[in-house]
């Protein structure tokens, strides 16, 4: 089996290594350790000054919603408020919310009769905020103690006008789906984005937890109604030259999906919304643009390490079989132990860099990750580019309510 390895052109194995997404987390993970080791950066927490707005939109988020609640009661910055939005809940997240009023635990309550989206739903609690800066968060997420305190220490810098926390997956041991979430994360999330926060360039604030300036959010136009709202703010804050930042020391934990269905049906909207977003509204594909070095860094990282690997996959593997005929399968495999291997390295040091302990479940699902994320997700977002560039699938899609996005985009269906 190894022996196809050493008779295949080294040219073929470092696109083996580049189509199947090991080295941006090993450079993002080898760059960070060489941080530390020359300077360990500071943790920093504001201890007041700024005063904070929280805005939970939750649309039959009830379940969740005491827990966020405990955990931003439990913060040692305490926010100035807690402003939740009810976007037409079916459920009894109204009644949750209202309780919660009632016990002065929640500053406002704003119910939408029918759901709106997420979008309108931070915009209005925004208009009513009192807080110099604004928390927008989901429902499902919770916080360490010392989050807000860590997020806030970031806008001590004047040109920064927003920031997200480092996230990690609340329920890793549902299933394997979630596991195989909790150990992305570590890598995408917390490895990936502490090294593009390195260089200035973080282009998506999470819209499970984003910080913004108030004032900025506000005179900028707020969040726009959709899909992909939190990438689209983030990158027209950075065009308008606000600084954005990444904290990997403050945490949040938010529930992912627990089941293959469930996250292929997200995956598939992230990737249509950010295709549309980034080269169609920013025209991130352009070579020539007036901009800054970080900003043309951001949109390197999307090009070369999403877009071009996703569209080279199913080319790849043709160029293989043709290359290899009957000991294809065999080739692959190979290959697919070495990159096991790498991507162990990189999951075990990253552990130790974020102080994050596997659980054996997750362990096990470390074994095929590289499947997971090379071969399963490359596939769902192969097909999402697809239907995006064909279709213009993201313009159809129920995540914004019907009747918002043809108010906002003209649409008769």
């Amino acid at each position: 089996m190894f022996l196809l390895l050493g008779q295949a052109d080294w040219v073929l194995l470092v696109l083996a290594v580049f189509v199947l997404d090991i080295p941006r987390y090993t450079i993002s993970l080898v760059s960070l350790v060489a941080l530390r080791w020359l300077r360990r950066p500071a943790i920093v927490e504001a201890t007041g000054g700024l005063t904070i707005s929280i805005i939970l939109p939750a649309f039959n988020g009830g379940e969740g919603l005491l827990h966020s609640l405990r955990s931003l009661h439990e913060q040692t910055l305490k926010p100035l408020e807690i402003i939740v939005v009810d976007d037409g809940s079916t459920d009894g997240t109204l009644a949750i919310a209202e309780e919660a009023r009632a016990a002065g635990v929640v500053r406002m309550v704003i119910h939408h009769g029918t759901r709106c989206g997420r979008s309108p739903a931070v915009n209005e609690g925004a208009r009513y905020a009192r807080g110099d800066l604004i928390l927008a968060m989901d429902p499902d997420t919770v916080f360490t103690p010392t989050t807000l305190a860590r997020l806030t220490a970031a806008f001590r810098d004047p040109r920064v006008a927003a920031a997200c926390c480092n996230l990690g997956v609340s329920n890793e041991d549902a299933s394997l789906t979630t596991a195989l979430q909790a150990i992305e994360y570590l890598m995408s999330i917390s490895a990936g984005k502490s090294f593009l926060n390195m260089i200035n360039a973080i282009s998506c604030c999470s819209g499970a937890c984003s910080m913004y300036r108030r004032d900025i959010f506000l005179e900028r136009g707020g969040l726009d109604p959709g899909p992909g709202e939190d990438l689209e703010m983030t990158l027209r804050l950075r065009r308008y030259g606000y600084r954005v930042r990444f904290v990997p020391e403050a945490w949040g934990e938010t529930a992912v999906p627990d089941n293959p269905a469930s996250l292929i049906r997200q995956r598939q909207r992230w990737d249509r919304d950010s295709l549309r977003i980034r080269l169609i509204e920013y025209r991130e594909m352009e070579i020539f643009k007036p901009e800054r070095l970080a900003d043309t860094l951001q949109r390197l990282d999307f090009i070369v390490f999403d877009l071009v690997p996703t569209l080279s996959f199913p080319f790849y593997l043709v160029y293989c079989t043709l290359l290899f005929g009957p000991q294809t399968l065999l080739f692959l495999t190979a290959v697919y132990l070495f990159l096991l291997g790498i991507a162990l390295f990189n999951i075990a040091l990253a552990s130790l860099l974020f102080v994050r302990s596997p659980t054996l479940f997750s362990l096990a699902a470390a074994l095929i990750f590289p499947l997971y994320q090379g071969v399963v997700m490359k596939v769902a977002r192969f097909v999402a580019f697809s239907c995006e560039i064909l279709f213009s699938a993201s313009h159809h899609d129920d995540y914004v309510p019907p009747r918002v996005r043809r108010a906002v985009t003209g649409q008769r269906a």
